[in-house]
């Protein structure tokens, strides 16, 4: 197997773990903001990347892979929030969530699912 070929393996077994962890959360794909959540985890976890604004450095960049605007994104990602938090989330990812408010915004989402997939590979 040549170099490429496995970096694109090892590529797609990163993407369908994301992907099977964020639907082990309860999230069906039937939104679109599961397929976003997906893509920030590749960029948080694989590569590293250290965020302060998720409105300046995250969402372009999945906004120019989708040809859609940043606001959208996020919209897509709150409506995540907003199915599922009182149905399957807050259950399942009640540990990470300290927060005053009733439900999570989208970075603090964001986050507690980035930690609970790094705590299951740990």
């Amino acid at each position: 197997m040549g170099l490429k070929a496995e970096k694109y393996s090892i590529y797609l077994k990163q993407h369908y773990y994301f992907n099977r962890k964020i639907r082990e959360l309860g999230i069906t794909i039937n939104f679109i903001g599961f397929y976003y959540l997906a893509e920030i985890m590749e960029l948080l976890i694989n590569q590293g990347l250290v965020v302060r604004s998720f409105s300046k450095q995250i969402y372009p960049i999945l906004a120019e892979k989708y040809c859609k605007k940043e606001c959208t994104i996020e919209r897509d990602i709150r409506n995540v929030i907003n199915t599922f938090w009182c149905k399957t989330l807050k259950d399942k990812l009640g540990k990470y969530w300290s927060g005053e408010r009733e439900k999570p915004t989208c970075q603090e989402l964001i986050y507690m699912i980035k930690n609970y997939i790094i705590d299951s590979l740990m």
